[in-house]
């Protein structure tokens, strides 16, 4: 391809993850399979920009599309988010002022590319997000799923009116940097998490309230969350889980309590709803999706949220800010043996990054 305007020697092939074969069910994980395959560099169009990718995290909503979907879309290039270099513009002026400027990519809208490419081509006005100057490009990579749900769920809680709110799946890397916000903003949160090992993890990081619902607690955490939801007067509640956990916090939430579902870790329908809850104690149950979360509302109030969430978000991204997350460098080759890994609980309290031209220094 030659040379860009920012100087980089840019080749005329890259290599790229694609996904090969879906799984299909909740344990096809071992069933589903990834190859790196060796494509052209995509050429930015009229308002974009070609980015030499740095760092791309796998997360959950990454692999949740692994495993369902058209099966004519195989092979499919995956990974929804990443960091890098701007080094290209197609043209426009908001592509031009990027070029040579550290940028979060969101890729999972970009018909024909992933994240988990060398190279990307994405919209300068829709999907790049200026990163400080000061942090690493590779450090940028988790810069939204994450950072950004956090801030759109702690900011939904607060527009409900209610002190504080519940969160599952408390121990995550969404979890502790939840932890973290909440702290920083003196709003108030209770995690809920599975073992003692995890409640540990967030009260290290300043965590008030945690409820631990394995390890002996099974018959007994209900209660306790119930009497702290009472005691603080929560109204509302974040859940990830799914399955028998979604009825069961429901239950907790007084008259009128909302319990906003955003996620299904257990890849189960919710279960043990009690009909009564929505009908007589007028309680509700609402999807929660980021991009709605971001996208709601004018163009003018949009611009607007989207900008105070940057600004949020970006000056907790360096190291040991809210915002940061703590990896484990992979390489494109070794990246799926390193994720079943982790997807068979190897590995915990760190998520899982490919890095890019450069070596994975900490691969374990």
């Amino acid at each position: 391809m030659g040379n860009t305007p920012s100087g980089e020697q840019v080749p005329k092939t890259m290599k790229r993850i694609v996904l090969t074969v879906r799984g299909g069910d909740k344990d096809g994980m071992a069933n589903t399979k990834v190859e790196v395959q060796e494509v052209d560099v995509p050429i930015p169009r009229n308002g974009e920009i070609l980015v030499k990718m740095a760092g791309a995290p796998v997360n959950p909503s990454d692999y949740g599309a692994w495993l369902r979907g058209n099966p004519e879309d195989l092979p499919l290039p995956i990974g929804n988010e990443g960091s890098g270099v701007c080094i290209a513009s197609g043209g426009g002026m908001a592509a031009n002022r990027l070029v040579g400027k550290k940028v979060g990519v969101i890729v999972g809208p970009v018909k024909g590319q992933g994240a988990y490419s060398e190279y990307v081509t994405v919209k300068a006005m829709e999907h790049a997000f200026l990163l400080p100057d000061n942090l690493p490009a590779e450090d940028g990579a988790s810069f939204f799923v994450n950072p950004y749900t956090a801030v759109g769920i702690v900011e939904t809680a607060k527009a409900t009116g209610s002190p504080g709110f519940v969160h599952t799946a408390g121990a995550s890397q969404l979890g502790q940097m939840m932890t973290k916000l909440c702290k920083k903003q003196g709003y108030t949160l209770v995690s809920v998490v599975r073992r003692e090992a995890q409640a540990k993890i967030l009260k290290d990081l300043g965590a008030d309230h945690v409820i631990v619902t394995g390890e002996g607690n099974e018959d007994k955490w209900e209660a306790e969350l119930g009497a702290l939801i009472k005691e603080l007067k929560l109204t509302c509640a974040f859940e990830c889980i799914s399955g028998d956990t979604t009825g069961k916090i429901l239950s907790l939430l007084p008259k009128k309590g909302t319990l906003y579902f955003y996620g299904a870790l257990t890849l189960s329908p919710p279960g043990k709803i009690d009909p009564m809850d929505l009908i007589y104690f007028a309680k509700k149950l609402e999807g929660w999706l980021l991009t709605r979360w971001l996208m709601r509302g004018n163009i003018v109030t949009m611009l607007r949220r989207i900008s105070a969430a940057s600004a949020t978000v970006n000056e907790g991204l360096g190291e040991g800010g809210w915002s940061s997350t703590q990896f484990v460098d992979t390489t494109m080759e070794d990246m799926w043996p390193k994720f079943v890994e982790m997807w068979n609980g190897q590995v915990t309290n760190t998520k899982l990054r490919i890095r890019f031209d450069s070596p994975a220094p900490n691969v374990v």
